[in-house]
């Protein structure tokens, strides 16, 4: 299994573990502020429309999406 795979099931168990609830909703320079969130946080820029998710110690990461048809 690479990398990815790997990183995907961790991420989708995680998510199932919390029903995958965004628990902030704010701008995206207020979200990249915070550092105290537990980790697996997801957020929600209003601003951008982005979703981020908190990888420990103040370390925010995108989640990049693909448009599907």
């Amino acid at each position: 299994m690479n990398i990815f795979s790997t990183i995907g099931t961790l991420v989708r168990n995680h998510v199932a573990d919390h029903k995958g609830v965004v628990k902030i909703v704010d701008t995206e320079s207020n979200i990249l502020l915070r550092n105290s969130d537990p980790q697996g946080t997801m957020a929600l820029a209003t601003d951008t429309d982005q979703i981020y998710i908190h990888t420990g110690s103040g370390t925010w990461v995108k989640i990049q999406t693909e448009a599907t048809t």
